[in-house]
């Protein structure tokens, strides 16, 4: 009898959506309906499809008990009926999978048609993903993508934002505000030894400036047709990889070289005050000493407030120019991990891209995201003390998967990425610096 009522219930169910549905599409596309009436039949569309979901779920889990019932129905007399505890584990496949019904169709169809089906199945998977604790809800803005998707636009930050990621990102993005307001002691207090008793000791008026550090917004989008949402079934990996590589991208490019114009971070490069060396000459022997002289630059700023450079970047074709460097006797001056090296420190791998090596006992990491136009022709040699280069980001961000109707007429649909970021390098301005100058053009690998 329960049994029954249940599924008279769900019908009903069922039902109330589609007639929800229909008052939304005819609220929709009157041109005359109010903000408030669109919301309120959004919201009686989406109470409607959470209470169906929710006694579908109920039939379901009724139905998986009574299929394991009869699965472990004991035969007399054996082990089974003996057992004093089963414990039976019911798994379902995803409803989303390489071969399967497209994640990127379903949630246009939901989130743009209302589409009850639609919306059943992303609830489902949402439910799924939560079981298997696959990936966690921040991932896109709370729309949870299909395992197979993520693996697959995961490998975007490891490739798209080395330098950004090494840099000091403890404190999240604040909930709210398009600026950040950093107070800076410019000008310190004094002390001094007192000349003679009764005379005047060392004072000196310390000052203070604010640092307004501006929350800017990374963005893209994809313009994509209809028909590719709805069927192509292998471009929703492919636009899920690129768009979100991208963002990272470009947030590593704010970074290392955001000119600090309306709209842009101040990056590391362009931080007034930052710790510089010229390297006159296209030289091994001109470079080497240009680093060491940055880092003793930055260890001297903010050595005494307890920091120390502690990382170097540089773009791929540096690096490789370094590793193809001989001495006078042919023999290679960079030590290669795993083989012998003839000079006394630095070492690294051959080819990489992240962290490669060492040079003055530092870390070496490699980024292509380094200008190789940075004063006309240069690719920058960057040395941090990365504690005091500060991120602000949304744990949330990029958030994607936004559809918005922009060009309807042309059964285009605009999918879109976008975050918000903070970055300064100046908090301490010389606890960074580079090395820069005319012996920092592309590289000449021999004939």
């Amino acid at each position: 009898m329960t049994e029954t009522i249940e599924r008279d219930a769900l019908t009903v169910a069922r039902e109330n959506v589609q007639t929800r549905a229909d008052e939304w599409d005819a609220v929709a596309e009157n041109e005359q309906s109010s903000d408030d009436e669109l919301a309120d039949a959004r919201r009686s569309l989406d109470d409607a499809i959470a209470e169906a979901d929710r006694l579908e779920q109920r039939e379901r889990d009724r139905e998986h008990a009574q299929r394991a019932r009869e699965r472990f129905k004991p035969v007399p007399g054996s082990e089974l009926e003996l057992a004093t505890e089963q414990r039976v584990v019911v798994a379902e496949p995803d409803r989303y999978g390489p071969q399967n019904r497209s994640f990127l169709r379903d949630l246009y169809l939901y989130k743009l048609k209302g589409d009850p089906s639609a919306a059943q199945r992303i609830l489902e998977h949402q439910d799924y993903e939560m079981q298997k604790r696959s990936v966690a809800t921040s991932a896109l803005g709370g729309i949870i993508p299909p395992q197979y998707l993520v693996s697959l636009y995961a490998k975007a930050p490891r490739n798209g934002r080395v330098f950004i990621d090494q840099m000091n990102r403890d404190d999240p993005l604040p909930d709210v505000g398009m600026s950040l307001i950093v107070p800076r002691l410019t000008q310190g207090t004094a002390a001094a030894a007192q000349t003679s008793e009764n005379s005047a000791v060392a004072t000196q008026d310390p000052t203070e400036i604010d640092l307004t550090v501006p929350v800017i917004t990374v963005a893209g989008y994809v313009p994509v047709s209809r028909q590719t949402l709805e069927r192509a079934a292998y471009s929703e990996a492919i636009l899920f990889e690129d768009l979100v590589a991208r963002y990272y991208a470009s947030c590593d490019v704010e970074a290392i070289n955001g000119g600090g114009t309306t709209g842009h971070c101040t990056g590391i490069l362009q931080t007034t005050g930052a710790s510089t060396s010229v390297a006159g000459l296209a030289t091994m022997a001109s470079i080497w000493p240009k680093m060491a002289d940055v880092i003793q630059q930055i260890n001297t700023a903010v050595g005494g407030l307890g920091f120390y450079a502690d990382k170097i970047f540089m773009h791929p074709r540096r690096w490789g120019y370094f590793e193809a460097q001989l001495d006078t006797a042919g023999r290679p001056i960079f030590g290669i991990y795993g083989q012998d090296n003839y000079a006394p420190g630095p070492v690294g791998e051959a080819a990489g891209y992240g962290p490669v090596g060492r040079i003055h006992g530092l870390p070496v990491f490699t980024d292509a995201n380094i200008p190789t136009n940075f004063h006309t022709s240069q690719d920058a040699i960057i040395v941090t003390a990365s504690r005091l280069v500060h991120v602000w980001e949304r744990d949330a961000d990029p958030v994607t998967l936004s559809f918005e109707q922009q060009a309807g007429t042309s059964l285009q649909v605009q999918l879109i990425a976008y975050g918000y970021q903070s970055f300064t390098a100046g908090r301490y301005p010389a606890g960074s610096g580079y090395v820069y100058g005319a012996g920092l053009v592309a590289p000449n690998f021999g004939s």
